[in-house]
């Protein structure tokens, strides 16, 4: 799975797994449905029309042109709708800053994505 769009290793892995499969630009992007140039942009972070992709359509578009299987847990949190905390002290500020609840499964994906590591490698820990 390719590293969530807004990592540094982004741009290089996304080429590097384009490239590994014999893919030129032109070709990722008729697989993945979308604009020819879009693969530079979203390849060369100098090149000043440097982009990165939206993580619910394009990164996912990508990730299946580029062979990869998402896991279920990771397409799940990104279709999850916002949920609302629990009605307490702490979950007031957050729901006013816009942060939801998530469940572990929900945050062991969006880690995975994050760190472009495979789900099972992520550990949570919760004290308190």
């Amino acid at each position: 799975m390719l590293p969530i769009p807004s990592s540094p290793e982004f741009p290089t892995a996304l080429k590097a797994r384009r490239e590994s499969l014999g893919m030129s630009r032109s070709a990722l992007a008729r697989e993945a449905k979308i604009h020819v140039v879009m693969p530079r942009r979203y390849e060369e972070p100098d090149c000043g029309e440097f982009a990165r992709p939206r993580v619910d359509t394009t990164w996912l578009a990508l990730n299946k042109a580029l062979g990869y299987d998402i896991p279920a847990e990771v397409l799940g949190s990104l279709a999850q709708a916002s949920v609302t905390p629990p009605d307490d002290g702490d979950s007031n500020t957050a729901r006013a800053c816009g942060v939801k609840a998530l469940t572990l499964a929900e945050a062991k994906a969006g880690l995975a994505i994050t760190f472009g590591v495979d789900v099972n490698c992520i550990e949570i820990t919760v004290r308190g």
